[in-house]
């Protein structure tokens, strides 16, 4: 089978390590053939050493605009020029702080940086670890942006998908702060469900074989998707309205117990099938 899992509030607990039980859990599954993937917003350079440590065959980064398998880029798709500049100006105008996430890296100011992560620690308690920003003033014009996630003291996502909604998608973001302060605005018609299918497809495997794990609102395409769809008990209403099971929270060793669970079931159909 074919394991997809979210980061931030599925394998790791917020501004926490990943569980031990998570861990063993995915080493158990790749050590009896299953392959695990990480299903992210973050670009490849945004994850932590120590979330690759645990030991992935690769992954849908960015939301599904880069798509890693066998160690290497089997899918990218970056923003026009034209795409990125409507981007910054759109967000210049409305007064939004913004981190544009490339493939090398997380471009964000000083100032918008320091307001990002206050906001944070208030909301939540801790600010999300990420292993390659790049503070700037601007992102160099040679680097195409992938995602851009604007940050605002009142930025309704339902306003800003409207103004939007021709061009781009625009999903609540994943990293804790409320909606109506921060969301991720990425190209249209790319999701982790579509990064999925990707790698079902590169690796000839059928739907049947995959399963999905998350917690966030940029998790439900994938959710839905996946032959198997777990939220965690700490996700959102919206995500656990669609799964086909909701395990314990990502502290209470829910992840371990959502492999557990795919596992069985997934064994128990296949024994029906003659």
């Amino acid at each position: 089978m074919n394991f997809f899992f979210d980061i931030d509030g599925t394998i790791l607990p917020f501004g926490k390590s990943a569980p031990r039980s998570a861990v063993e859990a995915i080493h158990a599954l790749r050590a009896d053939g299953h392959r695990a993937f990480l299903a992210t917003g973050r670009s490849p350079v945004e994850v932590n050493q120590s979330v690759y440590d645990i030991g992935f065959d690769g992954g849908v980064f960015s939301a599904g605009a880069a798509i890693i398998a066998d160690n290497k880029c089997i899918y990218q798709k970056v923003m026009s020029r034209s795409e990125r500049d409507f981007l910054l100006s759109y967000c210049e105008k409305r007064g939004f702080r913004v981190l544009v996430q490339t493939m090398k890296g997380t471009f964000v100011s000083q100032s918008d940086f320091d307001f990002w992560r206050s906001a944070m620690i208030e909301h939540t308690g801790a600010a999300v670890s990420l292993s390659s920003i790049v503070i700037a003033p601007s992102v160099p014009e040679d680097i195409p942006v992938i995602k851009l996630l604007y940050v605002a003291e009142n930025a309704p996502l339902e306003s800003v998908r409207k103004d939007l909604e021709d061009e781009f998608d625009v999903v609540d973001n994943t990293v804790g702060l409320p909606s109506w302060m921060m969301g991720e605005i990425v190209m249209k018609g790319i999701s982790k469900a579509t990064g999925i299918d990707k790698i079902l497809k590169y690796y000839g495997d059928p739907l049947s074989s995959s399963a999905a794990f998350g917690d966030g609102a940029n998790d439900i395409e994938m959710v839905e998707y996946a032959e198997y769809g777990i939220s965690m008990g700490n996700a959102s209403d919206e995500l656990k309205a669609v799964a086909d099971w909701i395990a314990p929270s990502v502290e209470e060793d829910g992840l371990s117990c959502g492999i557990s669970h795919v596992l069985k079931i997934s064994t128990e159909q296949s024994s029906c099938v003659r």
